[in-house]
């Protein structure tokens, strides 16, 4: 009997290992928007309640939190005057609080850690740094194990908490690249274009060049706006680019790699946003242009300075070096898009600035490639994949 109940456990265990993550996924999208609401209640981080919560509570599967309510382990104090149960933990029969509800298990955890002086000292730490708030807890006495912080460091590298420590991330909407067609000599001048399926203007469509305003003009295209030419710019000595032909373009409709030349037809990736904060792989961003000022984006988006850097891998430098997105929350380790194709003139580092992922991870599921070697076409994967590139 011991033989085959020992095979049994033997063939259960991957699903119970499957089973853990699914089950911690499911707990933070029930559980998340009540953490988001008491860090701005109280200061304290979404991802440190979360996290707290789903190792105390073992993900909403622990006794104290299917049967009492209780998702964080808080046991009586001399001030609980509410229900109480007896469980065994550090010593036997261990009384803990009872709550009528998940939600009042929140706020009392909040107000646990808000409200006692020897916890006193996290409310003056930075409110979106999840090491120091970690190690805080310990050094206070919220529990005794010494691997505490890092068990909570590890369950919110893991499932990616620090996202949720922006509450205005819930309220921006996903942002899909605009594509753009663009007319070049030496300049680049871009061309919006209003939807990715606008089909292209007429063939033979006239584009002029009026080289007394060193201005590109096209003729009766509709719902097409072209910038303006600097006046220093080699392309004014450009008398006539001619005509869109059907040769002139890879598609009767417009894709984000369709660009037109003065004299070849060129590929190259161009995206544009639209202002204010966006979402990019479901992460708070916005677009900035070369010469911004990072710490004009860090006071008005409330971010700190420092972690602008750690978000978007950049050394620190005092401006914005090229036109780019700026993360203002850590971006993921992987996109549900699972792979990019890549475009003209992409690297490894705009890649993984566009899908929203760690640099180090897209290298990681792309061992071999290089910005040397990356070829316009092919795919790159964006999640950790059983058949990596080789």
């Amino acid at each position: 009997m011991k033989i085959v109940g020992y095979i049994t456990f033997c063939l259960l265990l991957p699903f119970v290992i499957l089973a853990q993550p699914k089950n911690t996924t499911s707990y933070i999208e029930q559980y998340k928007g009540i953490a988001m609401q008491e860090m701005k209640r109280t200061g304290i981080p979404a991802s440190i309640t979360l996290a707290q919560a789903i190792i105390e509570s073992n993900s909403g599967e622990s006794n104290l939190a299917k049967t009492y309510n209780n998702h964080f382990g808080i046991k009586c104090k001399l001030d609980w005057k509410g229900e109480t149960t007896f469980q065994d933990d550090d010593t036997k029969k261990e009384c803990f609080r009872v709550y009528p509800n998940a939600l009042s298990s929140f706020k009392d955890h909040s107000d646990f850690l808000k409200n006692r002086p020897n916890y006193a000292s996290l409310f003056e730490l930075d409110p979106v740094d999840d090491s120091a708030w970690a190690y805080g807890l310990k050094k206070a006495g919220y529990a005794t194990a010494a691997d505490y912080p890092k068990k909570i460091l590890k369950v919110i590298d893991d499932y990616e908490l620090s996202q949720y420590n922006f509450p205005e991330l819930a309220n921006e909407d996903t942002i899909k690249t605009k594509d753009t067609l663009v007319i070049s000599k030496t300049d680049t001048v871009v061309i919006s274009v209003a939807k990715a399926d606008t089909l292209l203007p007429k063939m033979n469509t006239p584009v002029l060049v009026d080289t007394s305003t060193q201005n590109i003009s096209l003729t009766s295209v509709q719902g097409i706006q072209a910038t303006t030419i600097p006046n220093n710019s080699p392309i004014g000595n450009l008398k006539s680019i001619g005509s869109l032909s059907k040769d002139s373009v890879l598609t009767n409709k417009v894709n984000a790699t369709s660009i037109v030349k003065a004299d070849t037809l060129v590929k190259k990736a161009i995206y544009t946003y639209p202002k204010g904060r966006i979402r990019v792989n479901n992460v708070l961003a916005i677009w900035a242009s070369a010469n911004s000022s990072f710490m004009d984006i860090a006071t008005i988006y409330n971010v700190p300075l420092y972690k602008l850097y750690v978000y978007n891998e950049l050394a620190e430098t005092e401006l914005i070096q090229e036109d780019q997105l700026i993360f203002l929350a850590p971006k993921k380790k992987e996109n549900d898009k699972k792979v990019h194709k890549i475009k003209a003139g992409e690297t490894l580092y705009s890649i993984s600035q566009a899908e929203g992922i760690w640099l180090s991870a897209l290298q990681q599921y792309n061992p071999n490639s290089t910005d040397k070697n990356l070829k316009e076409g092919e795919f790159l994967y964006l999640f950790k994949s059983d058949n990596p590139k080789k």
